[in-house]
C-alpha cells in the first residue's frame, strides 16, 4: 500500500488525526472510500491509487460517473487501452453539464500540488480531470482538494509511445473549457515524423514537439478542443534551446487551431510573457505565463488582454510573510530549521571561492527582511543556500531555512493549505509550484473575456 492510499484511508479511519484537513475535503474522501471498496470488488487487479483517482473524480463530478466508471470495467490494464471503444459515443451524455449550469470546467495537467486548481476554482471553475505523476505531490493535492490526480498523462494520450487518435483521447478525457498546465521545458527535436494525420492536414509538416510532454497538451487540445489553454513555464523559455523551443510551441499551438497571447513583438526579446511574482508577494520569481485561445473565440470575442502585473512602489517585505507563519516562535524556527555550523562554513568558503573567480555560487542570505525573498527552488531541501534567514537572536549563529509554511505563503497558498510532514517533499513541491495569485488574476481575466454567460 502506498503512502498516498494509506493517508487517504487514515482520513476515514482516524479522522481525529487529520483535523487540519478541510471539512469538505474529509467529506469527499470519506464518500470516495465507499466507492473505492465497491470498485475493488469488481476489479481486484486494479491499482488502488487509480481507484482512488476514479472515485474522487466521480465524487467531484457526479455527471461524469458513467465516463469514469468505464475505466473500471474496461478489459485491459492501460487506462484507455484497446479494450475500450474510442468513439465519441462512449462519452457520458452529460459531459458538459457543469458548463451548462453556468460554471466553467477545467483540466489540471502536470498538476503538482494544485496551484492552478486553486486559481481556477477561485474564479468559479470545477476540475473535471487532473493528472500528476509524482505520488508525493498527488498526496498533497488530494489532501487539499479532495481529488486524487490520475498518474502519467501519457497513459491517456499514447499507446506504445505513439499518440492515440482524437476519438480515443476524447473518450478518455472529458471536455473542459480550460486546460491548465505548468509543463516541463524540454528541447524539441528539429527532426520528427510526419504529423499529417495528427494535424489533419495535407501539408506534410513535421510535428516538431514529438516525444515531449508538451505534445501531450497538443494531443488533448486537438481531441477535446477546449476554449482556452493556460500555460506556465520557466522565465528563459524565449531563449531556451536557442529560441527553438518557443518557435515550436507557437507553431504547434497555431496548427492546433489556437492563437497565442501575449502576442510576440520584435523588441520583447527574452522578456516575452514574463511575470514577476514581486508584483503580488515578497518573492522575486520570474515565470512565463501564456494563454492560447481557440481561433473562433478570438474572431468572435477578440484578443485576450492580460491583467497588469507591476511591482509596487514599496516592495512587499519578506518579514511580513515570516510573521504570518505563527505556528512556531522565531526561537523555535531557529532551533528546528537552522543549518549546521559546518554547512554554513562550507557555504561561505564556496561563495568566497566563486566570488574570487567571478562566477557561480552565491548564498541567498536575506539580510534586509524589508525586501523580497529570492526565488524558491525545488532543490532548496538540499542545503537551503538559496534563501537563508539571519539569526536575529544570536547573529553569531548560522542562519535558518524558511519553514515549509513560509514557502507556501511566498507562493500565495492559503494559511490552511495542508503541507506534508516531511520537509523534502514540501520544499520540492513549493519550489516547483506556480505563484497562485498570479494564476488567479489571469484565470479571472480569462473567465471575464471568454467564459462568462
Amino acid at each position: 500500500m502506498s503512502q498516498l492510499t494509506r493517508t487517504l484511508k487514515s482520513v476515514v479511519t482516524e479522522p481525529e488525526a487529520h483535523h487540519s484537513v478541510k471539512t469538505k475535503v474529509r467529506r469527499n474522501i470519506k464518500a470516495s472510500f465507499r466507492k473505492v471498496l465497491e470498485m475493488q470488488a469488481a476489479r481486484k487487479d486494479l491499482d488502488e491509487a487509480k481507484l482512488w483517482a476514479i472515485a474522487t473524480h466521480i465524487q467531484m463530478n457526479p455527471s461524469l460517473t458513467t465516463h469514469f466508471e468505464a475505466m473500471v470495467i474496461q478489459n485491459d490494464t492501460e487506462v484507455g487501452g484497446s479494450g475500450r471503444s474510442g468513439s465519441q459515443s462512449s462519452r457520458s451524455p452529460s459531459f458538459q453539464a457543469h458548463a451548462e449550469k453556468g460554471s466553467f470546467t477545467f483540466i489540471d495537467l502536470f498538476a503538482g500540488i494544485g496551484g492552478f486548481h486553486l486559481a481556477l476554482s477561485s474564479a468559479g471553475g470545477r476540475c473535471v480531470f487532473a493528472s500528476e505523476w509524482d505520488n508525493s505531490a498527488r498526496r498533497t493535492y488530494a489532501m487539499n482538494h479532495g481529488l486524487v490526480p490520475f498518474g502519467d498523462i501519457r497513459d491517456f494520450t499514447r499507446t506504445n509511445f505513439s499518440p492515440k487518435d482524437n476519438a480515443e483521447v476524447s473518450s478518455l478525457i472529458p471536455y473542459a473549457d480550460v486546460v491548465a498546465a505548468g509543463f516541463p521545458c524540454q528541447p524539441f527535436s528539429q527532426a520528427g515524423v510526419s504529423s499529417r494525420n495528427f494535424h489533419g492536414k495535407e501539408h506534410g509538416l513535421k510535428c516538431e514537439a514529438q516525444g515531449t510532454l508538451f505534445e501531450d497538451i497538443l494531443i488533448i487540445a486537438r481531441a477535446i478542443k477546449p476554449k482556452v489553454l493556460l500555460l506556465e513555464n520557466v522565465s528563459n523559455l524565449a531563449r531556451h534551446d536557442g529560441g527553438n523551443t518557443l518557435r515550436v510551441i507557437t507553431s504547434e499551438i497555431e496548427l492546433a487551431g489556437y492563437t497565442l497571447f501575449p502576442r510576440r513583438r520584435e523588441n520583447d526579446g527574452s522578456k516575452w510573457a514574463t511575470i514577476d511574482s514581486q508584483s503580488v508577494v515578497a518573492q522575486r520569481r520570474k515565470r512565463v505565463y501564456f494563454v492560447a485561445v481557440r481561433n473562433d473565440l478570438v474572431e468572435s470575442i477578440g484578443e485576450f488582454n492580460f491583467p497588469e502585473f507591476s511591482p509596487p512602489t514599496i516592495p512587499f517585505a519578506l518579514e511580513d510573510v515570516l510573521k504570518l507563519d505563527d505556528e512556531l516562535t522565531e526561537q523555535e524556527k531557529l532551533e528546528k530549521y537552522s543549518i549546521s555550523p559546518r554547512l554554513w562554513a562550507s557555504h561561505q568558503v564556496r561563495q568566497n571561492r566563486h566570488i574570487a573567480a567571478n562566477n557561480g555560487f552565491r548564498i541567498g542570505l536575506v539580510e534586509d527582511l524589508s525586501k523580497p525573498a529570492p526565488t524558491l527552488v525545488a532543490r532548496y531541501y538540499k542545503d537551503g543556500k538559496d534563501c537563508l534567514i539571519p539569526n536575529r537572536i544570536d547573529p553569531s549563529r548560522p542562519p535558518r531555512m524558511l519553514t515549509p509554511r513560509e514557502c507556501a505563503l511566498l507562493q500565495t497558498y492559503p494559511q490552511d493549505f495542508w503541507i506534508p510532514e516531511s520537509r523534502t517533499p514540501a520544499y520540492k513541491q513549493f519550489g516547483n509550484s506556480i505563484t497562485v495569485e498570479i494564476a488567479r488574476r489571469v484565470a479571472r481575466a480569462i473567465k471575464v473575456q471568454y467564459l462568462s454567460d
